[in-house]
């Protein structure tokens, strides 16, 4: 009979982990929110975002290195445009559900005054973006939802990081701004693996993790001043806590959900993957997808066009997603 697995391997190597190793600092998903705008110019994203220059060329050989970007140089230009792949693309459907939760737990200030309406131009109808369970498939329900382990499962070490930090003005954008300011690092990510995982003590989160005492510390203050988590005396004497998700934190589930699929998509051995997600009613496996509720197909970058809506008189602008 196999060994059951560590919760340090399944905190650290399931496929959300793998995911954010990748895409988990803030600097990275502004980058590519950007490029789903139609930022494709080094300048232009050091203008848009106040970013370092050397950080921003490091993100982006990053992104190319990791299959996200591709460097090319246009017929009678002399410099590299960073264009999205498919697998790059295929991270609009996390920029939108993240971007749903910071509307309704952390909206900035564009989103108190406008509301954001994605929509097919084909059609010219409004896209209602929602996690179901394959394409054409059903809604989830976060209580039917289990999980086995694969053979792909092992510890990861995590990727080198430092806490980001910006004084960048505010970006005239309507998605996933203010998020990135409580969950827009790795080591945030752990810890609400760890609570999505049932965990919630201080030592919990240490041994699952491995991060630094001090390191865990920040992130479950930022956690809890951000409303993720609440923290509540479980011992006096000596005074200890525990940490769980509100309902702001358990409402990140579909933003978890979509980046499990992505990363099972794009990360993983697909013989071998290192953590399914089942129906426990059904038996059947969830390979989570955010598509349109209505027609239940797959939300695409290139096929999506939004549009924002004043909460006043201020009137209504809208836009293109970049293909």
């Amino acid at each position: 009979m196999a060994d059951s697995p560590s919760i340090r391997a399944l905190v650290t190597g399931n496929p959300v982990a793998l995911a954010h190793g990748v895409i988990g600092d803030a600097w990275t998903q502004l980058i590519l929110r950007e490029a789903f705008y139609g930022v494709r110019r080094f300048n232009d994203w050091s203008e848009a975002l106040h970013i370092p220059r050397t950080v921003l060329s490091g993100r982006l050989k990053r992104l190319v290195e990791n299959g996200l970007l591709d460097s090319v140089i246009p017929p009678g230009r002399r410099r590299a445009e960073y264009r999205l792949t498919a697998m790059g693309r295929d991270l609009f459907g996390i920029a939108l559900m993240q971007g749903r939760w910071e509307r309704d737990h952390a909206p900035s200030r564009m989103q108190s005054r406008y509301d954001m309406v994605f929509y097919d131009p084909a059609t010219r109808k409004a896209l209602d973006p929602v996690v179901l369970d394959g394409p054409g498939g059903s809604t989830i329900d976060p209580e039917s939802v289990g999980w086995e382990v694969g053979p792909g499962l092992v510890e990861r070490e995590s990727p080198t990081q430092r806490r980001w930090r910006s004084k960048r003005p505010p970006v005239d954008r309507p998605m996933i701004d203010r998020s990135v300011e409580l969950i827009g690092d790795y080591w945030s990510w752990m810890v609400l693996g760890c609570a999505f995982f049932r965990l919630r003590r201080f030592e919990e989160f240490l041994s699952a993790t491995g991060m630094a005492p001090n390191i865990l510390s920040d992130r479950l203050n930022r956690l809890v001043g951000g409303s993720i988590l609440v923290r509540r005396a479980y011992q006096s004497s000596p005074p200890r806590s525990e940490y769980r998700l509100t309902e702001a934190g358990r409402a990140l589930y579909p933003v978890v959900l979509a980046t499990h699929g992505w990363s099972l998509r794009w990360l993983c051995d697909q013989d071998a993957p290192p953590l399914s997600l089942v129906d426990l009613t059904t038996g059947k496996s969830i390979q989570p997808i955010v598509c349109d509720r209505n027609t239940g197909e797959p939300i695409q970058a290139a096929r999506t066009r939004w549009m924002m809506h004043g909460h006043s008189a201020s009137g209504s602008r809208s836009d293109s997603i970049a293909s």
